[in-house]
Order: structure tokens, then sequence, then C-alpha cells
């Protein structure tokens, strides 16, 4: 397999998603990178609000859209994280923008078992959203994330095509397996989760090759 975007190594095992763990897990000795908003705290916020409801088959892209709230914005804590991980030929995924009211909590790339990416963030409302992509699959990450999670359909975001979802409790979850990586966006909802899933480029497509 070649291309930068294909030279993936063996997938990882174990992971935990915490929404304001960026700094852990962006220790240099790990040979990753981190970064955090110093105006945001680390704290996650109350609980989510009731995920939704399961039965739907290959819905629409949801109808929350940033222009609602105005236009998005870049995060220099994202830009600057990503770094090491366009450097270790990840293929991440980073948002084009943040939408407007939304803070970016943390950001971390750990180069080990293969590469975690990271992304922590609130909505709004202060609710907990979050990306995390590495080279076990999609359906193992929702898994993890989603304990309770059943499978819900599947919804196609503009710009990275059809996801799947994942309803649980009190958290929701989109997942999709891309360019040798599983990516899983989680949010208090379906409608939270894709909001900011409709922003998500690799890297390379969304001109931060550079770390922006």
């Amino acid at each position: 397999m070649t291309g930068r975007l294909r030279r993936i190594p063996t997938a990882i095992a174990g992971l935990t998603l915490v929404a304001a763990t960026g700094a852990a897990c962006g220790d240099e000795s790990s040979g990753g990178a981190s970064a955090s908003d110093p105006s945001t705290s680390t704290t996650s916020s109350t609980s989510a609000s009731t995920s939704a409801s399961p039965g739907a088959s290959d819905s629409p892209t949801s109808n929350a859209s940033p222009s609602d709230s105005g236009d998005p914005v870049p995060s220099p804590v994202i830009n600057r994280a990503v770094k090491a991980a366009i450097k270790d030929d990840f293929p991440a995924l980073v948002p084009s923008g943040v939408p407007e009211g939304w803070t970016v909590v943390s950001a971390s790339y750990v180069a080990k078992g293969g590469g975690l990416w990271q992304i922590a963030l609130t909505d709004p409302s202060g609710a907990p959203v979050a990306l995390m992509q590495s080279t076990a699959s999609s359906a193992d990450l929702a898994a993890q994330l989603v304990p309770d999670g059943q499978g819900a359909g599947t919804v196609r975001i503009s710009g990275t095509g059809k996801w799947a979802v994942y309803s649980g409790t009190n958290m929701a979850a989109l997942a999709k397996d891309l360019s040798g990586t599983g990516a899983v966006v989680t949010g208090p909802d379906q409608d939270t989760a894709a909001t900011f899933a409709e922003q998500l480029l690799t890297a390379e497509d969304s001109g931060n090759t550079d770390g922006g």
C-alpha cells in the first residue's frame, strides 16, 4: 500500500475517551503533540441530553448548520496539535472551522500504537462533543465510546459522505472508516454530532498541511 495517507500501522487497543485529556495524550515523550484552549476549563459539562431515537435508516444530513449560528472560524488549538499527525502521515480529520459558540477544549495526537488523534469541544450549551480517530475500525471505536449504543441507520455528511449512527442512553455517535483509520464523533445527540462532523476534512484537504 502506497501514498502518504495509506501508511497506517496496526490498530491500537484499549482506547478511552475523556473530553479533557488532550494534554496527557500529547506528552512530548510519546512522540505526539497537544494543545488546549487557555480560556476554557478542561472539565466536561454536565450530562448530555437524550440521544437521537434509533430506527432511522439513511437519514438526510442534519438540519443543524454552522450558518445557523454564524460562520465557522479556524482553531489555532487544533491547527497546532495536528502538526505531529501530519508529520507522521496520519490522515487526521480536522474541522475547516469551529461553529460560533463552540469551544475547543483540547486537541492531541499520539503516535504510539499506530496513531491516535483526538479533539474535545463543547457546544454552545456546554455539552461535550469529541472526535476520536485511530487505526482501529470505526465500529470498534463506537462500541468503546458508546457501550450501550445501538445502530440507528446512517446519515450523509457533506464532504465526507455516509456515516453510521449509534444511539445510546446519553450519547450519540457517528462512525466512519477512511484511509485505513476509523473515526467517531460523539455528542449529546445525533444533530449535535453531525453539526461538528459537517466541518471535517482530512488535514491535507483542509489546507492545514503546514499546521495552520
